[in-house]
């Protein structure tokens, strides 16, 4: 907590020898966050487009019907698009997961042969459940991090991004009134995630008592009966686990509690913009593509808002 940058610097060094998964992983983000700004803008013009060939059979009294010359090439390529999107999502998803597990089976390599050179006076300042709890579950958050949290972070940040321009494209007023909802909720997501740092903080000291009270409790346990402790050693290690159950329920209140909040925020944007696109559209300065496709583009700056709000306070 109190070396964070330093440790997030000596983190990402470990992955040096993954250069090429990393590259791989950077390409396949760009082409994805790339696919899903102009599938919107190009269904934008495709149910313009349909909206227009309805209309005219409709006026003409003539039956509507897609051909390859009528929308049947557009549909076609917005479907290879989706596709497209799909299969470099799965790309990233699944090399960085690969990275992940090879940079903690390293990480782990490293601790182990680093404990093996400690001399005894680390092992008898230190109890041996700390040391197991920064071993296991450290090592496992970090997994779980990089798998998920880093990979949703750098794609909500690009898709947000970019979703904003076209957004600002489409209609300046509207995209402002969504601007001030995002803010919004980056004020709550800034002040939930310094108390759940706090509370992160005091959930990994607790487990590393609980687990160190267990293993001595457990070794020395011909002793404590010898001297008749039984009694005082269960209280010992009720009082712990005690405080490693308040612990977990104020790191899980908090580190859920922010979806929520930020889906509430991004409803009532929908109910405000909804109601301003929709008086637009019948007055004619939108198109019903125009409008879909803008609401596109919310949910897609909005839902990666709420994931990244959900990994900032995680991270």
């Amino acid at each position: 907590m109190k070396n964070r940058q330093n440790t997030a610097v000596r983190l990402f060094s470990q992955l040096h020898d993954q250069r090429v998964r990393l590259t791989v992983v950077a390409v396949s983000i760009v082409i994805y966050i790339g696919l899903s700004i102009w599938n919107p803008m190009f269904s934008a013009v495709v149910i313009d487009h349909l909206w227009e060939s309805v209309q005219a059979s409709w006026q003409s009294g003539t039956p509507f019907s897609i051909t390859w010359d009528n929308m049947g090439r557009e549909l076609l390529q917005l479907t290879i698009q989706y596709i497209c999107t799909w299969l470099f999502y799965y790309l990233q998803s699944y090399l960085m997961a690969n990275v992940a597990e090879n940079l903690v089976l390293g990480l782990r390599e490293q601790v182990s042969a680093k404990l093996n050179r400690l001399p005894l006076r680390f092992f008898d300042r230190n109890k041996a459940g700390e040391i197991l709890s920064r071993v296991t579950s450290d090592l496992d958050k970090v997994t779980e991090v990089m798998q998920t949290g880093l990979l949703k972070l750098i794609v909500a940040i690009g898709t947000i991004i970019g979703s904003l321009i076209v957004m600002f494209v489409y209609s300046v007023p509207l995209t402002c009134i969504f601007l001030v909802f995002m803010l919004i909720s980056v004020i709550i997501t800034n002040a939930v995630s310094k108390s759940s740092l706090r509370c992160a903080a005091e959930q990994q000291e607790t487990i590393g008592v609980l687990t160190g009270i267990a293993e001595e409790y457990y070794n020395g346990r011909d002793v404590i009966k010898a001297y008749n402790r039984e009694e005082q050693s269960t209280e010992q290690l009720e009082k712990a686990a005690e405080a490693v159950r308040m612990a977990n329920k104020n790191v899980g209140f908090l580190t859920n509690c922010i979806n929520p909040l930020i889906r509430l925020l991004t409803r009532l944007s929908h109910v405000v913009i909804a109601i301003i696109a929709g008086r637009a559209m019948l007055s004619g300065t939108m198109t019903v593509g125009v409008v879909q496709a803008l609401f596109q583009y919310i949910n897609q700056a909005a839902e990666p808002l709420t994931e990244a709000s959900y990994m900032i306070n995680s991270l």
